[in-house]
């Protein structure tokens, strides 16, 4: 073996060590930032989370945060079209605030570029938030990233920049969906353990995403989730749902829990301004995506939707596939978990009324929807 073989063998198998110490630090690393907010987490949640929350009358104070909630989100994604894209471009913004003993908040955003079949993703986390900026309009900001709400046109305004990803986005509100019980979520399968929980299912967006150096105008349609309380999320699974049938006017929002072994799913849906809830539905899954942290997510849902839990047979089936496998969202401090805009085909089996007057007619659908699972690595 000649001199420069043996020292391009060593030279390799230095690399691959140094990659695997790093690997290692980060998972180090991780497990430790990720596990003492959980315990403080837990720790104060476990007596708040067992009160019965009261109901609340959502009004446009309520789009802002609340300081006596300690963990609250603020989630928009979006199904969007540009002009120098045949397919759709899917963009996910987050913030998190997470209260222990301080004021803990993260960013996440990402975007899905279906022509490109590339997920793009990035994030930040300010353990000790400090508000950078205090004007009237600022919802929620994290160094350059921001939220806005204008109550005299109805909007959002979102910005972020994060690792050469900017977004800057408009979004008019249309609609208001109390989910849950009249905006109370139940979290688990115990009515202590809740959330309050609205959304935003329709709003007008258009503004522009840079990505990897190219501007991309952009319109279409957000969904906005935003949830709050003192409710217990640690040790839970969840698969989260949002269907979007924007040619009929028709938004769909399903939420499956297991924690400790135990399931519990509820959802609603949401037409020309009445709301019918889900106390029963079906998930099955025929793929899996094996993401680049090891954690196996399952993925092509078949959902059927029951009008009550007594129903034999569904009057909804609805097929959701992930416009790309790979739409993992890593966190440093937070769980890491899937998230990705995906086609929707479905069909109403048969009509369906709500206090007395037709609410849904027998029709195939066609749509977009984001995904959401978390919990997985557990």
């Amino acid at each position: 073996m000649s001199c420069c073989s043996w020292a391009n063998r060593l030279f390799q198998r230095y690399c691959c060590h140094e990659r695997w110490l790093e690997m290692t630090f980060r998972r180090i690393l991780k497990g430790a930032l990720t596990q003492l907010p959980i315990e403080l987490y837990e720790l104060m949640v476990r007596g708040p989370s067992r009160r019965p929350l009261p109901p609340v009358d959502f009004t446009s104070r309520d789009h802002f945060p609340h300081r006596g909630a300690r963990l609250e989100w603020w989630y928009f994604t979006s199904v969007l079209v540009t002009p120098k894209r045949k397919g759709p471009v899917g963009l996910e913004v987050t913030f998190f605030r997470v209260k222990t003993l301080v004021d803990s908040v993260i960013v996440h955003v990402a975007v899905t570029d279906v022509d490109g079949q590339k997920f793009t993703c990035t994030g930040m986390v300010l353990p000790v938030h400090i508000p950078f900026t205090s004007d009237a309009h600022t919802v929620i900001a994290l160094v350059g990233n921001r939220v806005g709400f204008s109550e005299s046109n109805s909007s959002f305004v979102i910005d972020a920049r994060l690792r050469g990803l900017r977004v800057h986005c408009s979004c008019v509100i249309r609609d208001i969906m109390a989910q849950g019980a009249g905006g109370i979520q139940e979290m688990q399968n115990s009515p202590g353990d809740a959330s309050y929980y609205f959304t935003l299912p329709n709003m007008k967006t258009e503004g522009t995403i840079v990505l990897n150096g190219e501007s991309l105008p952009v319109t279409g349609l957000t969904w906005h989730d935003h949830q709050w309380g003192n409710f217990n999320a640690v040790k839970m699974k969840w698969d989260w749902f949002s269907l979007r049938f924007d040619a009929d006017d028709l938004y769909v929002m399903l939420f499956n829990f297991d924690r400790w072994g135990a399931t519990y799913g509820a959802g609603n849906i949401y037409r020309h301004g009445q709301t019918m809830r889900v106390e029963r539905f079906e998930v099955r899954a025929s793929d899996v995506c094996v993401a680049r942290n090891g954690v196996t997510y399952p993925i092509d849902w078949e959902l059927q939707i029951f009008s009550s839990p007594e129903a034999s047979t569904p009057f909804m089936t609805v097929y959701v596939r992930p416009t790309l496998k790979e739409q993992h969202v890593p966190s440093l401090i937070t769980p890491d978990y899937w998230e990705g805009l995906c086609t929707v085909h479905g069909e109403i089996l048969c009509p369906v009324d709500l206090g007395g007057t037709r609410f849904l007619d027998k029709k195939v659908l066609d749509g977009f929807a984001y995904v959401e699972l978390t919990g997985y690595e557990r």
